[in-house]
């Protein structure tokens, strides 16, 4: 296993942690830091272990599978628990938290499908996704160390989290669709030729 690929999988495993610190966070107010410090090393390990893949060209398919993984994990978890009543506050509004679910679950849903009609989809995010998930941890650290900054900067991020998602969820929708596209038109042109050999 390459060196990139172990960090991604780090990654994997401090998820849980990172959690159950935010869990625990309404009976100790430093489990809100140690959460902090984890989503800290999570978002690192996903800067460096892309960074480690192609410096040493070490990109493989199980990277590919991985890192997207990995991301959404962190994304979907954090999504649920910062929104819930177990999380002390402050809270991730309900509109965020729905929009961030729905366009995370319509992306696993558009990738099987593509894969289901045999059309290869690259698991790996495109610009704006990247941009979206950068954020989007950006935001969580925010709302994690929320109890000491004021509302203003919490609304700020919450509303620009929330651009991110719904433009970066259209990006993907149009490359869904371009992608299966092109695989039909060139479908379509295989059978052509062979009625035209026939």
């Amino acid at each position: 296993m390459t060196l990139a690929n172990k960090i991604t999988l780090l990654r994997i495993l401090l998820t849980p942690f990172l959690i159950l610190c935010t869990l625990e966070a309404a009976n100790a107010e430093w489990f809100r830091y140690l959460a902090g410090s984890l989503l800290f090393l999570v978002g690192i390990g996903d800067a460096v272990d892309g960074y480690v893949a192609k410096k040493r060209n070490e990109v493989t398919k199980l990277g590919q599978f991985l890192d997207p993984v990995a991301d959404k994990f962190v994304v979907i978890s954090l999504c649920i628990v910062l929104s819930s009543r177990f999380w002390p506050g402050p809270h991730l509004p309900y509109w965020l938290a729905a929009l961030i679910l729905c366009r995370e679950l319509f992306i696993i849903a558009g990738f099987l499908s593509l894969s289901l009609t045999n059309v290869h989809a690259s698991p790996w995010p495109c610009l704006l996704g990247r941009i979206n998930n950068n954020a989007q941890q950006v935001m969580y650290g925010v709302v994690i160390f929320g109890n000491s900054m004021p509302d203003f900067v919490l609304t700020f991020f919450w509303w620009g989290t929330g651009f991110f998602s719904l433009i970066s969820a259209l990006a993907y929708m149009w490359l869904g669709v371009r992608i299966f596209s092109e695989r039909q038109g060139y479908k379509t042109g295989i059978d052509r030729s062979a009625q035209e050999v026939t």
